[in-house]
């Protein structure tokens, strides 16, 4: 199989910067500095055209409804299923061929993001006040629908961390659902992670009663948690409880395995993070920034056997010194 060509120089700086520009927190000098950065060479302003006619107005469009007013994710729907999609895709198809890849686009902003009634981007965290008065807090690339109707409140975890503070509605009962179990809410405030083949569950202030889809059930008090995964559900021991430290910034880890600490820390780096098979099953203590994933990587690098290695902007490597 041939071998995708590598992005030449230009390019790569044409991606970076659109990934900048398009972060919603672009200040006046940045966007200055890339106004001279495509004047400086015409080599320049070609890289970025070619970029937004085959990127750019696709994911602008997709961008466009992610930053509506949370619960329209019909728009989303009606958007993607035009007949323009079509093309969109095709552009997209086009950048793939050249290297850039569908991958690379979801690194930027999520694809599955527009489909969901409240999300978050790689590197973004976010607080929700939902419309029955709660409170929902998004940790980086997490995804949601909402579902509420006069007898139930209903929130679907698609992905990511959450963690929920909830009103009291005695008529309504609010129930948070995974692709695992359904947690129903019996007082304030509890936080629930989507993985990809588990959920994890930590109650935070008073209760909420665990069920998983096979049947299984329990109720969790405050400080305590659980997982439902293939095996069932196991309630966690106090060394095994999920942080939502994230909230503040930090990861906070107890012997996890390194494969799982990097897969935290690529939720909030664009470019792709790579653990080889021998460093993966590496265990790891500590407390990271996700706020300054360079940072983070020098400290597993100084405490690890381990050896990080850049690629570029867009690919980190680790594995085993």
């Amino acid at each position: 199989m041939a071998s995708q060509p590598a992005l030449d120089a230009t390019t790569q700086q044409a991606i970076d910067w659109m990934v900048r520009l398009s972060s919603g927190r672009v200040q006046p000098a940045e966007r200055q500095a890339f106004e001279r950065w495509q004047a400086a060479d015409p080599a320049h302003a070609q890289a970025w055209e070619r970029l937004q006619n085959t990127v750019g107005r696709p994911v602008g469009a997709l961008r466009a409804v992610d930053s509506r007013q949370p619960g329209q994710a019909q728009q989303a729907r009606q958007l993607l299923l035009q007949p323009r999609r079509r093309t969109a895709l095709k552009g997209l198809a086009v950048v793939a061929s050249a290297g850039v890849g569908l991958l690379l686009l979801d690194r930027w902003q999520p694809l599955g993001a527009v489909l969901a009634d409240y999300s978050t981007g790689t590197g973004q965290r976010a607080r929700f006040a939902l419309p029955d008065g709660s409170t929902l807090v998004l940790n980086a690339r997490s995804r949601v629908n909402l579902a509420f109707d006069e007898g139930l409140r209903r929130l679907r975890l698609l992905e990511g961390d959450i963690v929920l503070q909830v009103a009291a509605d005695a008529q309504r009962p609010l129930v948070v659902s995974t692709a695992q179990a359904d947690i129903r809410a019996l007082g304030t405030q509890f936080a629930v992670e989507q993985l990809a083949e588990r959920t994890q569950v930590r109650v935070l202030e008073s209760r909420v009663e665990l069920r998983s889809l096979s049947g299984e059930s329990a109720v969790l008090r405050s400080g305590e948690a659980a997982q439902v995964d293939a095996a069932g559900l196991q309630r966690l021991a106090a060394d095994q409880l999920p942080s939502t430290e994230w909230q503040r910034g930090w990861l906070v880890v107890q012997q996890r395995p390194l494969h799982e600490v990097i897969a935290q820390l690529q939720r909030y780096r664009h470019g792709l993070l790579r653990v080889s098979p021998e460093a993966a099953q590496i265990q790891v203590q500590g407390v990271f920034p996700l706020d300054d994933i360079e940072r983070a990587l020098t400290g597993l690098a100084e405490t690890l056997p381990i050896r990080v290695q850049r690629f570029g902007s867009w690919l980190t490597r680790i594995d085993v010194r």
